[in-house]
């Protein structure tokens, strides 16, 4: 997109770009009237007298004209306004046409009807064209009358959907009537043009509803919105852009998103990244393998028997475990000594014997620990006392999730009297119950609760895999799986849910579809619990225990192996959990009766100078 020369006759000879240029706000509607050249070619351009040739062969292969105006967005939105219209006028190129901007103007000022007209080019009535040209509008530059849009708008991409566009458009328009007190003409506008677009019904139900609001506020509060005076108009703008042609309308900072693409590339292709700072621009990135906790920091021998389960606290100043020996320790982060140790005393001739899950609440404050035993029990982990127990299951008690208040959480079991339920932290009491939907009944193995508290996800006896949205309570997915399953796991957005099952097999599925997005190979598991978790920065990593007395760890979006360290020998990794933190730091339990802790090769090797050693076995791990 080319403009011409700048008008000699003007003050400094230079074309007016003085606002911002980026799709958040421009004034090119202001600015010397602009025209495509179809050949891309420009006149000569004059500096201090002197004429050159603009340049026009490719940028490095890349279409010079989309890199140009690509960094004139880019400058704007930096805030370097002067260098941008400096850029627009040496290339020759502009940001946009004169009429984009009329169309961003519009928006912004709520002027619907000549929004719409600007972006599809004709009079619309509820959606159908009816081929009536808008009258001449001023050009603001020269004065002189001139037609406001040519007769077939701005083009649009390939998947727009025009009534779609149109939604959005009225449906602001309708929203600020109504937060403007002008219910009349909101309801014409809900009747007349926005029924007519046959947009899903639910959508006008829920916007017909937010006539009954009480006020303004409580209007903006209903319906999810900002208001007129908010970033709502901008909002709508950025999501009509996404339909229209790039080749007028540069998406929103284009830059910055194709710069975040690099470095994903970049990260992607990195092996042992694992940290939340993003890669520096000026150079390739790659992180040292060094730096990667590939090595046994700590041994914490305290546990009798099998360590079945172990989790750090989201503020990781603690790390609990539990196993079959029945009981819960509680340490210390900082130096790895015991808090607490809760020994849970059950019926000596019982079979059922074991804590099999441990799991804090939001605020670190109180423990839930699952049994075989049959029951939940409630840990204070401040007084160090037992604040309570649900003991009324038939079967053994295998998982527990916190909800995001921390004042409730759902236990799961293999009771199929109560298979599922949310119970209140205060009294212990049973909320609801979640039951099969059909005559089979649910035996849950495993639970997981995604941090926002969208999603529950649970596993059956019968592989099956269950989705709740967790806030209606209501079933969003059920799907049936080949093998035994054994853990599952939700990401932290809730969209995808890390599944382990019988026959080695581990899975990234979409938490809506249940396609799968990502397989991790190389475990092994045929009879054995293993429960396998997200792990490092930004969920970079899968992590899982095997019953090959190995651990593995993958890369979460591509499923590279990043290594298989021997852990727990002899005997089977039961489970592994990242450090929430420190993500140089993981822990691992086994059949061995340990829990290891991993870091880096120059923090184990510090510690053992350090401590000589006494009281812990330090190796590479490799």
């Amino acid at each position: 997109m080319r403009h011409d020369n700048p008008d000699e006759s003007s003050p400094n000879g230079s074309h007016i770009l003085s606002q911002p240029l980026s799709n958040g706000s421009s004034n090119n509607a202001d600015s010397t009237k602009s025209r495509l050249m179809s050949n891309g070619s420009t006149s000569d351009a004059r500096t201090n007298g002197h004429s050159f040739e603009r340049p026009t062969a490719p940028f490095f292969g890349h279409d010079r004209e989309e890199v140009t105006r690509i960094l004139i967005q880019s400058l704007s939105e930096l805030g370097y306004h002067n260098a941008a219209s400096t850029l627009s006028r040496d290339s020759g190129f502009e940001l946009e046409l004169p009429t984009v901007a009329a169309f961003r103007s519009a928006i912004h000022a709520g002027e619907w009807a000549e929004a719409e007209a600007l972006l599809f080019g004709r009079r619309q009535d509820n959606g159908i064209s009816l081929n009536l040209a808008y009258p001449l509008l001023s050009d603001k530059t020269s004065g002189a009358s001139s037609p406001a849009i040519h007769s077939a708008g701005l083009p649009l991409a390939e998947s727009a959907d025009r009534h779609e566009m149109l939604f959005l458009i009225r449906q602001q328009k309708y929203l600020e009537l109504l937060e403007s007190g002008d219910l009349a003409t909101a309801l014409m506008v809900l009747r007349q043009e926005l029924t007519p677009l046959h947009q899903d019904v639910s959508r006008l139900h829920t916007l017909s509803s937010l006539i009954m609001c009480d006020s303004a506020s409580d209007l903006r509060s209903q319906a999810n919105w900002d208001g007129s005076a908010g970033q709502s108009r901008n909002s709508l703008l950025s999501e009509l852009s996404k339909s229209i042609s790039p080749s007028v309308m540069i998406p929103e900072h284009r830059l910055a998103v194709l710069l975040d693409q690099v470095q994903d590339h970049q990260i992607r292709q990195c092996l042992y990244h694992n940290t939340t700072t993003p890669p520096s621009l000026y150079h390739d990135h790659v992180c040292d393998g060094n730096d990667f906790p590939l090595h046994i920091l700590q041994e914490l021998k305290d546990h009798t028997d099998e360590v079945w389960n172990l989790e750090f606290s989201h503020s990781g100043s603690m790390l609990a475990s539990a196993g079959k020996d029945n009981n819960v320790i509680i340490y210390n982060t900082n130096n790895w000594r015991q808090l607490w140790n809760f020994q849970e005393i059950h019926d000596s001739g019982s079979s059922d014997q074991g804590v099999c899950y441990v799991t804090w609440s939001p605020d670190d404050r109180y423990l839930l620990s699952c049994s075989q035993a049959k029951e939940i029990v409630i840990y204070d982990t401040k007084s160090g006392y037992k604040m309570g127990c649900i003991d009324h299951f038939t079967y053994p008690v295998t998982t527990a999730a916190w909800a995001p208040d921390g004042g409730s959480f759902v236990v799961g079991s293999q009771d199929a009297d109560r298979p599922l339920g949310l119970y209140q932290l205060t009294d212990q009491k049973l909320i609801h119950a979640w039951y099969s939907d059909d005559s089979r009944k649910l035996r849950v193995n495993d639970c997981s609760m995604s941090p926002d508290g969208s999603r529950l996800a649970a596993i059956t006896d019968d592989n099956r895999v269950l989705v709740y949205d967790f806030q209606t309570k209501v079933k969003i997915a059920d799907w049936y799986m080949e093998d035994k399953l054994t853990c599952v796991t939700l990401g932290r957005d809730g969209k995808t849910v890390l599944i382990s099952m019988n026959e080695g097999r581990l899975m990234l599925l979409d938490s809506t579809t249940g396609e799968i997005v990502q397989r991790y190979a190389g475990l092994k598991q045929s009879q054995f619990v293993i429960r396998s978790a997200f792990g490092g920065a930004n969920e970079n990593f899968v992590v899982s225990g095997s019953e090959d007395s190995r651990l593995y760890i993958w890369r979460t979006q591509t499923g590279q192996q990043v290594a298989a360290l021997e852990a727990h020998h002899p005997g089977t990794v039961n489970c592994v959990a990242w450090h929430p933190t420190d993500f140089g730091i993981f822990a691992s339990a086994g059949d061995d009766h340990k829990v290891k802790i991993w870091s880096n090769d120059y923090v184990a090797r510090r510690a053992s100078a350090l401590l000589g050693g006494f009281g812990r076995n330090l190796g590479d791990g490799l």
